[in-house]
């Protein structure tokens, strides 16, 4: 399994990173592990690359009603 990049990451991830680690009382790289455990345990990989819902309208006498 390829390993995170800690150092090549943008900056806004690193600072999320720190903040969870230190929040957590964590390293860094056990906040990196945490954190692709729960990515893994909550399904992230099956919605990678899945596209959104079409909509389509079901009764084509009637226009699409926007709220306002």
């Amino acid at each position: 399994m390829a390993e995170i990049d800690y150092e090549h990451l943008s900056d806004g991830a690193k600072g999320k990173i720190a903040a969870f680690a230190l929040k957590k009382g964590l390293s860094i790289d056990e906040a990196i592990e945490a954190i692709g455990i729960e990515f893994l345990a909550m399904g992230g990989p099956a919605m990678i690359g899945r596209q959104k819902a079409k909509i389509y309208q079901l009764n084509p006498k009637e226009g699409l009603k926007r709220d306002p």
